[in-house]
């Protein structure tokens, strides 16, 4: 097939839906909210062959974010890639390990992989009890911006629009507050709520964000939802505190070099 029946057309993630589902139901591990808000907030881009719709991807700074090719068309995914590559000038990929589809294509033709952030799912297996309780873990409020800030920083983007959203918690003892928590639904894999921890730096390696992920995901399958984590590749207190609580990681979110 020649290289001119390929078309690359500016679209949006709503007129990829289909294909959407298609790719969701390929990737066996959910990723986090991380990846989600990158793959969104891309320019989305629809492929043609022959005048036929055959996947999308998108793009984000240069970075590839996602990319599907049907099975019918998938012989023709490296010559797809390589012109999207030279088209939009790409300079690496971001690509989780779960996602064999897309790997299998990028990996012909790559100059450098490293692993940006890890992937967590919950075994659901006994862990022991939260060091503290439900008793000290409630729904932050507005009054308790200014404290947040204070030892939060830009850990969050909006603190008032999580706060009103309902999404943000806090863990205090005794009027002191000693982290927060944060919740926010997945809006790929809808199945899925991501949880985030920060715990105050002078109360830390004292189970405090262990604790708060444990009611995070407490609140999530009472919401029946499926609670999702990750965090940087080279932030090892986060594995070790996730992995303390039942958590453990199969897929990483891979940096494709181009």
């Amino acid at each position: 097939m020649a290289e001119i029946d390929i078309h690359f057309l500016e679209t949006n993630i709503e007129s990829c839906l289909t294909f959407l589902g298609k790719y969701k139901n390929q990737i066996s591990i959910p990723y986090d909210d991380f990846l989600e808000d990158i793959i969104i907030e891309s320019q989305f881009y629809s492929i043609e062959i022959a005048s036929q719709k055959c996947g999308f991807f998108g793009i984000n700074n240069s970075h590839l974010t996602i990319l599907y090719i049907d099975d019918i068309y998938f012989s023709e995914g490296v010559r797809i890639f390589e012109k999207v590559k030279r088209t939009y000038e790409l300079k690496d990929a971001f690509i989780p390990t779960t996602d064999i589809n897309a790997i299998s294509i990028i990996l012909e033709n790559y100059k450098e992989i490293k692993i940006q952030a890890l992937h967590f799912s919950d075994t659901a297996r006994s862990v022991r009890p939260a060091e503290f309780g439900k008793e000290y873990f409630r729904l932050a409020k507005m009054a308790d911006l200014d404290e947040i800030q204070g030892f939060a920083e830009d850990f969050l983007d909006n603190y008032e629009d999580v706060i009103e959203k309902k999404e943000l918690y806090v863990l205090e003892k005794e009027k002191e507050m000693l982290g927060i928590g944060i919740v926010v639904r997945n809006k790929i894999m809808e199945n899925c709520i991501s949880i985030g921890v920060l715990t105050k730096k002078s109360k830390r390696k004292l189970g405090v964000g262990r604790s708060i992920i444990l009611h995070l995901k407490s609140i999530a399958y009472e919401m029946g939802l499926t609670p999702v984590a990750g965090c940087w590749y080279y932030n090892a207190e986060s594995r070790l505190t996730l992995e303390s609580a039942g958590y453990i990681t199969k897929s990483k979110l891979l940096r494709v070099v181009l």
